[in-house]
């Protein structure tokens, strides 16, 4: 429709807008794909591209996922459902459609690709600590990340790390020497400062990756230093962690954590659990009077009671008790007395330790993690705590796979599928908590079976044994991200994680393998696209 270069403007400003935009939340991330997609198909000359496309296998292996997807409606039952699971996962068709059958990229639109994808990482996570830290008093470290959820923002300011690596090997001029490390070190920041726990650990996870092929590959020196730092890091992570978990189960002395009879006004005690549950050394189940509790804080915060018999309000008692075994009191009328009126509103937004306010997201996500385990290990409730519910996901997950191995249950059941089992699996978990299996792989194969799943281990092999040694240097940490992401975490199911791998996906090796093309590698000459 239009001249071939104002084509191209239009596919490049589509490719920096997505680049930038999906650091920014749903439209953003839709509207440059629309442009793309309108541009590709107003671009017309669809025999040339097809042919360039019909023989490409890379381009059939990474769309087979989605193809598979759209296999899963023919035998779903809730077809609904698997509409929307598979327009969510249209990019990863389409983008690798675009990239194969457009002219590549060159090298300087790459790195423009590359460094609106950094703007946009720089302009979220700035946004995100003006809102958690200047603007509003965010007490909940998952309420930090404003466009995404904190563990996909956590996926993309460490693709945003290794991209700043790519730019001080490519790039060898002072001022990218000199801005580099200021950025790394700046997404490093925003890690702790807004508790992105995960986040960090997958950067620790990067390091020992490439810290592994720094002992392996390079001089004896070198194998030194990287060992050492290696670890000097771990040990300092696990002395931290234990000194966290040290000040909240060692029991602290004092007649707190001694079962007593009566209350000052005479009143009896409870006592549900002897040797449970600590805040500070603390423990939170003994000396509880009910009646005390409930009427105290009734009268400091009338709009805010419970009760315990009619189980009304139950979260609040939750981390009211929390909240006084912190403090290193029993539970009754004299403590609620003795709140000040930081301590009630601390408690009203659900601040289950008096300490709380004064640390920092990291050292509270590190806190949850700790108490997330003690609860895990000695079999208390554990739904709602992310880390531990994973091995009740995967353990359902598991069973819906046994009922149907081979194909799955199809696009749209997953979530209906994995109800069942936490119901024939006897769960502990709250039915609120019957979520879908939190693991790419085996949410895969939970909705296609095993060939699904072979068709999933198959996408991402593949490019590898291809392209091999032709495959950018930022292929390889991205892949190792990803499959981090898989593990733990639903990634193509939601739109930020989708479009997180589909583009870096599409982009790194569509310019692996055009790059190869051009070398000759395989014998043929390039074509260059359209």
């Amino acid at each position: 429709m239009f001249s071939p270069q104002v084509h191209r403007g239009i596919f490049f400003f589509g490719m920096i807008s997505l680049s930038f935009g999906m650091m920014m939340g749903t439209v953003p991330t839709s509207v440059p794909q629309l442009i793309l997609m309108g541009n590709w198909l107003l671009e017309g000359q669809f025999r040339k591209k097809w042919e360039l496309l019909r023989t490409n296998k890379i381009f059939w292996i990474l769309s087979s996922v989605f193809l598979a997807h759209v296999l899963g409606l023919f035998y779903t039952q809730d077809l609904s459902a698997g509409w929307d699971d598979v327009r969510t996962k249209i990019p990863l068709m389409f983008l690798p459609m675009l990239l194969f059958s457009t002219k590549p990229l060159s090298t300087r639109e790459f790195k423009w690709v590359l460094v609106f994808f950094i703007l946009g990482s720089v302009t979220n996570s700035l946004w995100c600590l003006a809102y958690t830290h200047l603007l509003h008093r965010n007490e909940e470290v998952r309420n930090a990340s404003r466009f995404m959820s904190h563990i996909r923002l956590g996926l993309f300011l460490n693709m945003a790390i290794c991209v700043c690596v790519y730019f001080w090997r490519a790039v060898p001029r002072p001022l990218v020497r000199l801005g580099v490390p200021v950025l790394i070190f700046y997404f490093l920041f925003c890690f702790y400062a807004l508790g992105l726990a995960s986040g960090l650990l997958n950067f620790l996870l990067l390091l020992v990756f490439f810290g592994g092929y720094l002992i392996i590959k390079q001089r004896l020196s070198v194998k030194l230093i990287s060992v050492f730092f290696l670890a000097a890091l771990f040990a300092g992570i696990y002395f931290y962690v234990r000194s966290i978990d040290k000040e909240q189960h060692d029991t602290q002395p004092g007649a707190q954590n001694v079962p007593q009879v009566s209350t000052p006004w005479g009143s009896s005690y409870i006592h549900f659990e002897k040797d449970g549950q600590k805040e500070n050394g603390n423990f939170v189940l003994i000396n509880i009077n009910l009646d005390e509790l409930q009427r105290g804080w009734k009268r400091v915060a009338p709009e805010d009671s419970f009760n315990f018999a009619q189980q009304y309000n139950m979260p609040r008692y939750d981390v009211l008790v929390r909240y006084l075994a912190s403090k290193g009191v029993n539970k009754d009328s004299l403590a609620i007395n003795n709140l000040s009126k930081n301590d009630v509103q601390n408690i009203k937004s659900n601040i289950a330790n008096y300490r709380q306010p004064g640390w920092s997201f990291f050292h509270r996500r590190v806190y949850e993690f700790v108490n997330e385990y003690d609860d895990f290990k000695n079999q208390r409730h554990v739904s709602g705590r992310s880390g531990t519910m994973r091995y009740y996901f995967w353990k359902a997950a598991w069973y819906a796979i046994g009922q149907h191995p081979l194909i799955g249950v199809g696009s749209g059941d997953v979530q209906q599928a994995m109800t069942d089992a936490y119901k024939k699996t006897h769960s502990p978990l709250d039915t609120e908590w019957y979520k879908r299996p939190h693991n790419q792989f085996l949410t895969v194969t939970v909705a296609l079976g095993v060939i699904g799943f072979f068709i999933l281990l198959i996408s991402l092999i593949f490019p590898v044994i291809k392209l091999g040694k032709t495959l950018s240097w930022l292929y390889w940490p991205f892949l190792f991200i990803a499959i981090l992401s898989f593990m733990v975490e639903d990634t193509l199911e939601t739109q930020a994680g989708m479009t997180f791998f589909a583009f870096f996906n599409s982009l790194l090796v569509s310019d692996s393998f055009w790059k190869r093309d051009e070398m000759g590698t395989d014998g043929t000459k390039a074509t260059g696209g359209l």
